[in-house]
């Protein structure tokens, strides 16, 4: 998959989990679920999802990595990653 895809099932995904979407600057579009704040960043030999359980962080910028993942996945390799980091 290329970026533009692996970003569009990603957030897929989230939307179908019951996630909102919000823009916050300056950290732009980012995914609200259960009270923490989800995004995908998309790096250029791979990509992550950025998470903070924090209001004022996601404001600023401030997002932890979870583990990089390439982006030679298939959309269900994909959405099972991403189910069990949100589902856990």
């Amino acid at each position: 998959m290329d970026k533009l895809e692996v970003k569009v099932v990603v957030e897929s995904r989230f939307k179908e989990l019951g996630a909102n979407k919000l823009s916050l600057q300056p950290s732009g579009d980012c995914w609200t679920l259960n009270g923490e704040f989800f995004r995908v960043c998309l790096l250029k030999d791979f990509w992550v999802i950025e998470w903070t359980g924090n209001y004022s962080y996601a404001l600023g910028n401030c997002y932890e990595d979870t583990d990089i993942m390439p982006y030679k996945m298939s959309r269900e390799e994909i959405i099972q990653y991403i189910d069990e980091m949100l589902l856990r």
